[in-house]
């Protein structure tokens, strides 16, 4: 439960030690700076922005080296890279065999939520800097916490039909415990921004894909059934 401020610090904070051990280079150039002698293939863990954008088999590549480490969550610095991520581990479970879902709607919230941090955004008034920290520190705080689940999935044998939607329901439900305080944090009128985007009710907030939130933001269990309408499971039970 972290004020504002302290989240706008933790944020910078943690920007700045990333940039020394961030795996994402802006050029090939800027890679064999620090690895001279490597081939910029992903194998090793790190990828160009290049490769993350057009979704190359080095990114691929990455993704596979960094799943395997215990604190690979930390290889990926913005909300842009783990939405990246969260698309890559969905198809890669789907080719694998799975029916899990949760990296599916992780996939389409994190898009929506990455276009708030934009300049077209701000200048609307559709967001704020209160949503923007809450954004920035929420993607982070719960990338970090389910990278295990994340982990302990991809090992694991293929989970399909309802051994499939009961890890989604479960992963869905850790990850609105660890955001609940984040969204008690909010003062009435960030809420009430946040709630219209999430209704359509304004132009910006039509074009961003996924069904309109019904119920209360600030109701854990409204959220869990979105994200559960979002993962396209018809009449789910709350655990």
């Amino acid at each position: 439960m972290l004020p504002v401020k302290k989240i706008l610090i933790s944020c910078l904070l943690f920007f700045i030690i990333n940039l020394a051990e961030a795996k994402e280079f802006r050029s090939i150039a800027a890679y064999l700076e620090v690895f001279p002698k490597a081939i910029p293939n992903g194998k090793d863990g790190n990828w160009l922005k290049s490769d993350r954008l057009k979704n190359t088999t080095a990114w691929k590549n990455a993704n596979k080296f960094n799943i395997r480490l215990e604190n690979g969550f930390q290889e990926y610095a913005d909300i842009a890279e783990r939405s990246a991520f969260y698309h890559w581990f969905q198809h890669q479970t789907d080719s694998l065999g799975f029916e899990t879902k949760w990296s599916y709607a992780a996939t389409i919230t994190t898009r929506k939520l990455e276009k708030l941090l934009t300049q077209p955004a701000k200048l609307s008034g559709i967001t704020n800097p209160e949503i923007c920290a809450f954004v920035t520190e929420g993607s982070r705080v719960i990338f970090d916490d389910i990278w295990k689940s994340l982990r302990l999935l991809y090992t694991s044998k293929p989970l399909t039909g309802k051994a499939a939607e009961t890890w989604d329901a479960d992963l869905l439900l850790q990850e609105q415990k660890i955001i609940e305080p984040y969204y008690q944090e909010l003062s009435a009128a960030t809420i009430k921004k946040l709630e219209k985007l999430l209704r359509k009710e304004n132009f910006f907030s039509r074009l961003m894909p996924g069904y309109e939130f019904e119920g209360n933001l600030l109701n854990l269990r409204d959220r869990w059934y979105y994200g559960m309408k979002m993962m396209h499971y018809p009449n789910p039970k709350f655990p």
